[in-house]
């Protein structure tokens, strides 16, 4: 039997030719979009953590929610996995008075941060935890810089030209960008790496840090409301779905023992042939 000689496609070089364009203009689309990303602090969530989410919710109703919302999650949600009654909810965290079955609502005036806040309004953040990971959040929320040329007159870390002021001066105090060579939307400059205490808040550093790490945690609960519950049933259900396994092949021996196979064995010895 003779062997079928290879032929090279006719339009086989072509082919070649438009692939090697297109990856050539893909790096080149990269270089020109590339950006230096700056470490990541690293933080531990614990949603079984009960003082954690307590303070974090607490933290957020004083500090965040004078211009974030969290539309996604009511107060009354909140309760159970804060361990708190319906009284205290109302006393220290329905700061916007807007009820105990309402979601939480900014008391910041529609439209009114855009005028202030170089015309970006602020985000929703139900799902932040999601969009951004922990580290992302705990590094955004230690990572303020004073900048002069900003509006606001400090920057952040993560989030170049941020329009968020620094809400946690006084609690952390002023602090300043350490400063590296790298590249910013293909150009090359120097990019913040970190930061630099400044001046002394009225929290010592692990203070501060203590309370970053609580708001991250109340965050990722408000983002992940039912991880709990599927951490508890998600080892019974891959139980009973061994157990499931376990019957139905047993009941296929049941249903089998007492077919005669035709000649050549089993239906599934068909698709050899």
């Amino acid at each position: 039997m003779s062997q079928r000689k290879f032929r090279w496609p006719v339009h086989g070089p072509a082919l070649m030719l438009f692939a090697l364009l297109a990856m050539l203009w893909a790096s080149v689309c990269s270089a020109g979009t590339q950006t230096t990303s700056p470490p990541l602090m690293h933080v531990t969530v614990n949603l079984s953590d009960i003082s954690a989410l307590r303070s974090g919710a607490l933290y957020f109703a004083h500090r965040c929610e004078a211009c974030h919302s969290i539309q996604g999650a009511r107060l009354q949600e909140l309760a159970k996995p804060l361990n708190l009654s319906r009284k205290d909810i109302e006393k220290y965290l329905d700061v916007s008075k807007s009820g105990y079955l309402s979601t939480i609502q900014s008391s910041l005036p529609t439209g009114l941060a855009k005028k202030f806040l170089n015309k970006t309004e602020p985000p929703d953040l139900t799902v932040i935890a999601k969009r951004r990971s922990p580290d992302w959040l705990y590094t955004y929320l230690n990572s303020f810089y004073i900048d002069p040329s900003r509006a606001t007159g400090v920057n952040n870390v993560v989030f170049y030209n941020v329009s968020m002021p620094d809400v946690f001066a006084t609690l952390q105090g002023l602090q300043k960008p350490v400063m590296k060579p790298g590249y910013r939307f293909g150009e090359k400059t120097k990019i913040a790496m970190g930061v630099a205490p400044l001046t002394k808040g009225v929290m010592t550093s692990g203070q501060f840090h203590a309370m970053t790490k609580d708001i991250v945690t109340f965050l990722y609960l408000v983002a992940h409301p039912h991880q709990q519950e599927r951490e508890k049933i998600g080892g019974w259900v891959l139980i009973a779905l061994a157990i499931l396994s376990v019957i139905t092949f047993l009941l296929y021996k049941l249903y089998w023992k007492n077919v005669i196979p035709p000649e050549g064995g089993r239906w599934w010895q068909y698709w050899k042939r």
